[in-house]
């Protein structure tokens, strides 16, 4: 019995790139069948329009207002969820996918206990290419920590703490059992949030690296210290929400020296190379 598959494209200001993911998808090992949602947070007439009739079929969520990641994605989540999908890919708009990403990673939900499942990400960082991975959270600092490797080690799946939402393939069942994106993060640390919390309910996480995405960060932040503000909050609400009593007094203090630092130095390189 084929499994009912939906993708969720969360567009922000960003038309050409969701197109160009949208078509990707299309291209795809499973786009035929394809269930896709484009859920705006920057929602007109015009961006309906457009993508209505250059994705004939397409289901198009105009959000009341700008919702963030988690509260975006769970509009789509919802519909899909309704329209009994089995599994829901949830996908930035600067992402282009491979032709052949569906079938295999699909094929490790064959274990039962699997619930989520991410391809590595292709990503620069000073103009040098890596391959983004899985993480794990130095729980003294509560600090996400991604594995970045320039050269694959392996192509094997691997279990993980978390991985990012960048391009993600959850399962149904994970979703009735996790609930959905918790959406008081407005944006960041909610992947690794929801990953934990999907390891706390006996459900596998993996990474399977012998299916690569690229992603080519774009921004909607004018300023980049913009980020740091809404990265700050989102912080120290999962060093609310995961520690407890003294465990959370070092993570406080690294998040309140941490991120005006980073607001100093990122303004300096802005102006500077911005004059």
């Amino acid at each position: 019995m084929s499994k009912k598959i939906t993708a969720i494209i969360l567009n922000y200001r960003h038309q050409k790139d969701s197109a160009k993911c949208l078509a990707a998808l299309k291209r795809t090992d499973l786009g035929h069948d394809l269930n896709l949602i484009l859920v705006d947070n920057s929602p007109s007439e015009a961006n309906s329009r457009y993508f209505t009739q250059k994705f004939p079929g397409i289901t198009y969520i105009a959000s009341p207002k700008n919702l963030g990641f988690a509260g975006g994605n769970n509009q789509g989540i919802k519909i899909a969820l309704e329209n009994k999908s089995d599994y829901i890919l949830i996908i930035n708009p600067d992402v282009i996918v491979p032709e052949k990403i569906f079938v295999p990673l699909l094929k490790n939900f064959s274990d039962k206990k699997v619930g989520i499942v991410a391809p590595a990400i292709i990503h620069k960082q000073k103009d040098a290419l890596f391959y983004g991975l899985e993480g794990k959270v130095n729980w003294k600092l509560a600090k996400p920590e991604h594995r970045n490797l320039q050269t694959l080690d392996s192509i094997k799946p691997v279990i993980s703490e978390f991985v990012t939402f960048a391009c993600v393939l959850i399962s149904a069942e994970n979703f009735k059992k996790v609930g959905l994106l918790d959406d008081k993060y407005f944006m960041y640390f909610e992947d690794v949030d929801y990953c934990l919390s999907t390891n706390q309910r006996g459900q596998k996480i993996i990474l399977d690296p012998s299916v690569c995405v690229s992603h080519n960060t774009s921004s909607s932040f004018s300023k980049p210290t913009d980020k740091l503000k809404i990265s700050f909050r989102s912080h120290l609400r999962f060093i609310s929400k995961w520690l407890h009593g003294c465990q959370k007094l070092i993570p406080f203090l690294y998040a309140i020296f941490l991120y005006p630092y980073l607001y100093v130095l990122w303004t300096y390189h802005f102006y500077k190379y911005n004059r």
